[in-house]
């Protein structure tokens, strides 16, 4: 999956207000594969897709933390907090 968008969070799982660092998006309209790395070193596989220029759908897969705690697979919407889109937040879980 050389051609996966590298998403790092900064904790063990995904929650609203969480920080999200992403360095190349996905193009606009388009679905990509994902590599979600964890501040505790898990890691997930994903798929994103930009909604607008600053809204971004993210699909993780079910995975472990660290602390062997099970996550199940989610769906998040994701803001971006600055305009080089690098740095974003978890803003909601969706259905």
């Amino acid at each position: 999956m050389s051609n996966s968008i590298q998403i790092q969070v900064a904790d063990s799982h995904l929650y609203p207000g969480c920080a999200v660092r992403i360095a190349h998006l996905p193009e606009p309209a388009r679905g990509a594969a994902a590599v979600v790395e964890f501040a505790d070193g898990s890691g997930a596989n994903a798929t994103c897709h930009r909604r607008a220029l600053d809204e971004l759908e993210l699909m993780v897969d079910r995975y472990a933390t660290q602390k062997r705690h099970p996550v199940d697979t989610r769906h998040w919407l994701l803001l971006a907090v600055d305009a080089t889109h690098h740095s974003w937040r978890v803003k909601r879980r969706l259905p």
